[in-house]
């Protein structure tokens, strides 16, 4: 079998709408239209962390789904929470220091509350939730 790497991660949300915002506008990532609910599940649309003219991965596949729970950190984000069993985190790769940075800036002109800075041998990243009480991480290689 020659794997494709990953078409999506399926994810869901009490409002689509709201989260879709917080992805385009805060992380400036892109959206497909929302897709209508079927009989199996409500409305739904795809977020794309790069180019998606350039692959087939279509990234995060976001659920509308009324009963979702949101997962809150009895913790600061200085110390983040895992769960076994549970998704961790989901980590978005950028080019280098510079847009790790610019991204740190961005999210705190949204007031957004991050973990400091992490040194992960090859890497540095930091932490943060996104409007769902997902971890994600913004992560580049190190200098």
């Amino acid at each position: 079998m020659e794997w494709q790497g990953i078409h999506h991660i399926a994810l869901a949300t009490k409002d689509l709408e709201q989260t879709i915002r917080f992805y385009t506008e805060k992380l400036g990532m892109q959206s497909s239209p929302i897709y209508p609910a079927n009989p199996f599940h409500g409305p739904h649309a795809f977020i794309h962390p790069g180019d998606s003219t350039t692959t087939t991965a279509l990234g995060l596949h976001f659920f509308e789904v009324a009963e979702a729970q949101i997962h809150t950190h009895p913790e600061s984000l200085q110390r983040l929470t895992f769960i076994p069993g549970a998704l961790q985190h989901i980590a978005f790769a950028l080019q280098h220091e510079d847009a790790g940075l610019r991204m740190r800036k961005q999210l705190e002109s949204h007031q957004i509350e991050m973990t400091t800075l992490l040194n992960n041998g090859p890497t540095r990243s930091f932490g943060f939730l996104d409007n769902n009480g997902i971890q994600l991480e913004a992560i580049w290689p190190k200098l």
